[in-house]
């Protein structure tokens, strides 16, 4: 089997950081990932784990894939797996954090995805798998800004899906329910043990690499038993 070189953009913790560790047991997966809280970039060749790059800094993120680019011909998928939550009422929202809010959660994934095109467009078969939320789906209290960011991935994947389907490039939107990760700190009411473990979420998410090649994914919802918490 061909070597699959996978991206991992947002790999520092959480989901992120689970996926890559689940897709370095593959042996035919060659997952790099890159967060804020990474392995200093340098010479040498890049190895299959995270590196620093700040997603919402367009300089940060022309090094990591020129440095990606001089040593890979090609991208077979990349997962954003990437983000942070805010959540307070919208009166409490402050303009700056609303920027920041979306330059990570939405505007770091356009500039990720022109900048990935080319190496995505040299695949045979490549998939961009963007994580979303419930949020993107369905409103919550409390969740204005986080909401309408994830709702604007499913937007833009909507749209992306359409925009690469004739250079034969799949684009998978995955929902999540609750998944026992940082983002839930400190919020009431909420138990991680009726949460998705994110070991076994990214499971779920590695998967999508076994897929034949006529198979899209589309959308898919994954709930914890208990459903939305």
């Amino acid at each position: 089997m061909d070597r699959l070189n996978v991206i991992v953009a947002g790999a520092g913790s959480g989901i992120g950081a689970s996926l890559l560790s689940e897709l370095q047991k593959k042996e035919h997966v060659y997952p790099i990932g890159f967060s804020r809280s990474g392995n200093e970039l340098s010479e040498k060749k890049l190895e299959s784990k995270n590196y620093s790059c700040d997603a919402t800094n367009v300089e940060s993120l022309e090094i990591f894939f020129k440095k990606y680019k001089n040593e890979n011909n090609k991208l077979d998928a990349i997962y954003f797996t990437l983000g942070n939550g805010l959540f307070k009422k919208i009166e409490e929202i402050t303009n700056q954090e609303l920027i920041s809010h979306f330059q990570l959660n939405v505007f770091s994934i356009f500039q990720i995805l022109s900048l990935a095109k080319p190496l995505l467009f040299s695949s045979k078969s490549p998939f961009v798998c963007l994580v979303s939320s419930t949020a993107g789906k369905i409103g919550f209290p409390d969740s204005t800004a986080y909401s309408a960011s994830k709702h604007a991935i499913a937007g833009l994947a909507k749209s992306l899906r359409e925009e690469w389907k004739p250079n034969g490039i799949r684009v998978f939107t995955v929902y999540p329910g609750a998944i026992s990760t940082e983002i839930w700190e400190g919020r009431k009411n909420f138990s991680k043990k009726d949460m998705i473990e994110p070991e076994e979420f990214a499971k779920f998410l590695a998967s999508f690499l076994d897929l034949h090649p006529s198979i899209n994914i589309d959308e898919s919802y994954v709930l914890p038993i208990k459903g939305i918490l």
